[in-house]
């Protein structure tokens, strides 16, 4: 699908929606997938010389007879490169992220940093050829530019976030924490709130449309067809992985949030969605977690409890510790995202689940900041003192 970045430029016809297309597939992949990364793909892919595929992946066949849908080893480098470069960016983005939290606590701003950019979930998911490295990177623009944008100019916010739903549909719960936060901004100045909204969604579905040439023909009619093909996707997964293994679907809001828990904060780093062609990648496997780094510190029971509990704390003291507007984007934005996994997802992919991690880091050093100040002003804390002296 980069390939059609030189559609764009040599023959845009051939993006455009059609009744019956000449190829069913490639529709289908422009109205299903977010169309950001691709394009960085396609991008890489022609800054270094390297030819597309041109053969589709089967998953229903062996990997042998998927043999010509096998990138080289050229072209997964530039792909993957193409997607791992925007992780140092993100870094950057969390710690002016964190000391706009923290101020000048360094120490919390520097172990946040280290959490987030030696996270082993996100060193194996931001090195892949997929969307989830300019999800991350576009997250935390969105969230930058929430907390720092002057009030009068927070339409322009839509601008990050057009870019991060782009990438990746999950993160369409910024749409509705922007509209909260200018509600509440200019909730009264009812000309100003409706100027506001107006221009937010006039340069967010702009930018959605010039991004998507499926829809420069049709845009109503093709909206509503992505919105459909995206329904009976999650329907024929939902089928799919029901008629195999029911045990893996999640549909009890109590199964939903244990799954959240297991992926966020104990489960080892999952390089496959599903184990269908382990034989023939378990080698790479192997070799990837032969570093300490990639497999993660403290990923297991005792140390995915604490980090838990020290994140329900920071959750909870973040409604004292955290100012009306941090309280406002980072509360209600992780609130949000909770919502939308609690009622939309029903297949515990670890990548879904990504999102939640640079909230999770942020109230876990809340919790461990209000832990330590209470210990500091504990009975307990005056007796060790006397005891030492």
């Amino acid at each position: 699908m980069s390939q059609d970045v030189e559609l764009i430029i040599n023959h845009t016809s051939d993006l455009f929606f059609h009744e019956i297309p000449q190829n069913q597939s490639t529709q289908l992949y422009r109205l299903l997938d977010a169309p950001l990364t691709k394009y960085f793909i396609g991008i890489f892919r022609n800054i270094f010389n390297q030819e597309p595929l041109n053969f589709d992946w089967d998953w229903t066949r062996t990997w042998n007879e998927n043999f010509h849908a096998i990138p080289s080893d050229g072209l997964l480098y530039s792909s993957r490169l193409s997607a791992a470069i925007f992780f140092p960016f993100s870094i950057l983005l969390f710690a002016l992220i964190m000391k706009d939290i923290f101020g000048d606590d360094r120490f919390f701003i520097i172990l946040s940093i280290l959490l987030f950019s030696l996270n082993s979930l996100l060193l194996l998911h931001t090195r892949r050829a997929m969307a989830e490295s300019g999800m991350i990177f576009f997250l935390l623009l969105s969230l930058f530019t929430f907390s720092k944008i002057p009030k009068k100019w927070f339409f322009l916010a839509s601008i990050p976030i057009a870019l991060a739903i782009n990438t990746k549909q999950t993160l369409f719960f910024l749409i509705p924490l922007a509209i909260i936060i200018i509600i509440f901004y200019f909730k009264k100045h009812w000309k100003t709130l409706g100027l506001q909204l107006g221009l937010f969604f006039i340069i967010l579905v702009g930018i959605f449309y010039v991004l998507n040439p499926i829809m420069w023909k049709e845009p109503i009619k093709v909206a509503l067809q992505m919105m459909k093909a995206r329904k009976e996707l999650t329907q024929n997964q939902t089928i799919a992985i029901g008629s195999v293994t029911p045990e893996f679907l999640i549909n009890k809001h109590s199964e939903k949030i244990t799954a959240f828990i297991a992926q966020i904060f104990i489960l080892d780093p999952a390089p496959q969605d599903i184990n269908n062609y382990q034989n023939e990648i378990n080698p790479s496997i192997s070799r990837y977690f032969q570093n300490p780094l990639h497999k993660g510190f403290l990923r297991n029971l005792l140390g995915g409890t604490i980090y838990f509990i020290l994140f329900i704390f920071g959750f909870y003291q973040s409604f004292y510790f955290l100012d009306r507007k941090h309280k406002l984007i980072f509360l209600s934005g992780f609130i949000l995202l909770s919502l939308e996994i609690l009622f939309l997802f029903k297949i515990p992919f670890q990548r879904y689940y990504l999102p939640a991690i640079p909230f999770t880091i942020i109230f876990a050093m809340i919790g461990l900041k209000q832990s330590i100040l209470n210990l500091k002003n504990s009975h307990l804390f005056d007796s060790y003192k006397k005891l030492k002296n």
